[in-house]
Parts: structure tokens; C-alpha cells; sequence
């Protein structure tokens, strides 16, 4: 009996040890860092598929914020602002939304958009990939 008990004891310090090994391996935090990327972007996906497809597309000329979002040109206090309700901040004398709608021929499109902070995080993940 001694001898299964030893042999269950040495077993499960193999596996403990092979446990630890993997937890310490950057190749491991690496594939699980990638698959919450591949998971945020999925999700940014679909977020912009269903919310803002109808008048913008990933990549072209019409859609200018592509660009400035994959060179961080404005900060995400102004992106929420601006996909949650661009018409509130043009009424109120944003000059970053007014110089926008004007670089855009002033085109009547209108944001309003109910999306919390992490859809629309993911979102201009999903952009700027």
C-alpha cells in the first residue's frame, strides 16, 4: 500500500511541477494574450457590422475616421462622445465634431448610438486592426 501511495505522491509532483512550468512560460501568455485580442476584435466586429456598416466601411475614402483612429488622432473621450451623440456636440460648438462634419461635406448623418465604453472600445480595436 505504501508503494501506490508513493507512486500517487510522485505522480501528482510531476504534474504539479509541470503545472508551475506552464504558468511560467511566456508562450502560454502570449497565445492567451492573442486570443482575447482575436476575441475583442471579433467582437469590435460585429458591434461596427450591426451599428455602423450602413454608412461606413473598414477601409475606402469615405470614411475618414479609420485613419485617425488607426493614428490615435483624437482621444476616447471624444470618440464617445462623438458615436454616442455627435448632433449634442455639434449643437454645442465642438470644434473637433463641426471641423469633422465640414471635412465630410457636411453630410447628414447622425450618431446616436446607445453603446457602452467597452463595445465601443472594441469597436475602434476592431478599426484600427
Amino acid at each position: 500500500m505504501k508503494k501506490l501511495n508513493l507512486k500517487y505522491l510522485m505522480l501528482l509532483m510531476l504534474f504539479m511541477s509541470c503545472k508551475k512550468e506552464i504558468e511560467n512560460n511566456d508562450f502560454y501568455e502570449n497565445l492567451e494574450k492573442e486570443k482575447k485580442e482575436k476575441l475583442f476584435f471579433n467582437i469590435g466586429k460585429v458591434y461596427f457590422e450591426n451599428n455602423c456598416k450602413g454608412c461606413h466601411r473598414k477601409s475606402g475614402t469615405d470614411n475618414f475616421l479609420v485613419y485617425a483612429i488607426k493614428d490615435d488622432k483624437y482621444e476616447f473621450d471624444f470618440l464617445r462622445s462623438f458615436i454616442q451623440n455627435q448632433d449634442s456636440l455639434i449643437k454645442s460648438g465642438n470644434e473637433l465634431a463641426i471641423k469633422i462634419k465640414e471635412e465630410n461635406d457636411n453630410r447628414p448623418y447622425r450618431h446616436k448610438f446607445e453603446l457602452n465604453d467597452n463595445e465601443i472600445k472594441s469597436i475602434l480595436y476592431y478599426l484600427k486592426n
